[in-house]
């Protein structure tokens, strides 16, 4: 199949967008040893998420304008394949476009990097740490309600050398983005996944493509990664009965367990991390889509109807220009 035919792989510009697109492009390879890594074409498209570097993501759309661009060259048949992080791709999305491939889930938890304290308890009181999730804002809030919180955006890059310039006092990121960057050996310490859980789909890459594109989707299932796919599928089927958006703090991650089970654990928390509200539960893989739903709606029962649309408003107010 693959033989046969070019891919055109789109992705951002940003040095992990092209990381990760890479190591797609690595797995095809593998899978495919007849294939030419000139059939596999790399081409970057510049996202609204990228060009508006300083804006409040969430007053503007979300996390979705990461991928907006990259939905619309599939449809315009630009590309034949788009590269996302799966914590940036909404719930909701065209049917005519398909996440075809899971590839292997990498560290999801949370780091802390500061170049003045080895930890995050260890940070002094007033201290900044910068964040440019809602959901680490409202989890680090409840931790710690005597630090200051602070957005920040840009790449990585850019998160650590305004850390080392001194604008922040410290900084959280993803510990996945950093590992495969090389920052690794700038982390302090590693969030402990029952204190601050994740974001749904962090740490993991996925593959898009057009529904209608049958053989491509073939393609890509052999490079599929069954265990993170069923992962994936408790967490966002949790996001979406949430009604979860890029500025709702809700955290989810999932596991399978030494018995061979899935267990999921979400919380849903107010802005100033004063209320948490947290549910999980334990069932077969197969049942990985209701595993999420049922902990969705624990957690819905327990928040009330009105929770996450209050809390989500509130949290326009914190992401204004960062520096």
């Amino acid at each position: 199949m693959l033989r046969n035919r070019n891919i055109i792989i789109g992705t951002r510009g940003s040095r992990l967008s092209l990381a990760q697109t890479e190591h797609l492009r690595d797995e095809l390879l593998l899978a495919y040893p007849g294939v030419k890594a000139e059939q596999l074409i790399i081409k970057i498209i510049k996202t609204s998420g990228d060009k508006f570097k300083t804006e409040n993501l969430g007053m503007m759309g979300g996390k979705g304008l990461f991928v907006k661009e990259l939905e619309e060259s599939l449809l315009e048949k630009s590309i034949d394949v788009a590269v996302h992080s799966l914590k940036d791709v909404p719930t909701f999305s065209s049917n005519k476009l398909s996440l075809a491939c899971f590839l292997k889930r990498t560290d999801e938890r949370d780091a802390f990097l500061s170049p003045i304290a080895s930890s995050f308890a260890n940070l002094k009181s007033g201290s900044t740490v910068g964040t440019c999730s809602v959901r680490r804002f409202s989890q680090l809030k409840r931790l710690r309600n005597d630090l200051k919180i602070v957005p920040i955006r840009g790449n990585i890059d850019t998160r650590i050398n305004k850390m080392k310039e001194g604008i922040y006092d410290s900084i959280v990121l993803a510990a996945s983005g950093l590992k495969r960057l090389g920052f690794h050996t700038e982390v302090r310490e590693y969030f402990e996944k029952d204190v601050v859980i994740p974001s749904a789909g962090q740490g993991i890459v996925t593959v898009q493509c057009r529904d209608e594109d049958l053989e491509l989707k073939e393609i890509l299932k052999t490079i599929n990664d069954r265990e993170t796919q069923i992962l994936a599928e408790a967490e966002r089927s949790l996001l979406k009965t949430l009604n979860g958006a890029c500025d709702t703090p809700v955290g989810a991650n999932a596991i399978i367990n030494d018995d061979g089970e899935l267990f999921l654990q979400a919380e849903l928390l107010s802005l100033d991390g004063k209320k948490s509200f947290r549910a999980h539960k334990t069932g077969i893989i197969e049942k990985a889509k209701s595993i999420g739903i049922d902990v969705a709606e624990e957690i819905l029962s327990k928040a009330g109807e009105n929770f996450i649309i209050s809390e989500t408003k509130l949290a326009h107010t914190i992401h204004k220009k960062s520096e």
